[in-house]
């Protein structure tokens, strides 16, 4: 289990890096010109991918609920308003994408979990 949360926390880093650089400008489309629900979830998953890499690698509690908050947040943004989310038909297929990752880490989690594997 301790191997899979820091595998987590650095997806997770990565990720909160991603964000942050899109709200510095290094994304595709400026921050500014990006539609208001790329600019919001930019925000909102910078800071709780950043608590939920923090947290998972120190193995905490709150890192794990900042993770289930940002994979069960994504999964249903991505899987109710994906047109929020969406401008090239390309974007779909990584929304699709993300949905399956939260799913998998999920299940691993639970997996891992359930059967007490350390």
């Amino acid at each position: 289990m301790k191997i899979f949360l820091r595998i987590l926390a650095i997806i997770y880093a990565f990720a909160a890096v991603l964000h942050i650089g899109s709200i510095l400008g290094f994304g595709r489309t400026p921050f500014l010109e990006a539609p208001l629900s790329w600019q919001l979830s930019d925000i909102l998953y910078g800071i709780v991918d950043t608590i939920a890499a923090m947290g998972l690698w120190q193995q905490k509690s709150w890192g794990l609920y900042a993770f289930f908050i940002a994979a069960i947040s994504e999964i249903l943004l991505f899987s109710l308003v994906p047109d929020w989310f969406v401008i090239e038909p390309s974007q779909l297929i990584m929304l699709r994408g993300f949905i399956l990752y939260h799913l998998v880490a999920l299940a691993t989690y639970f997996g891992l979990r359930h059967f007490r594997i350390d």
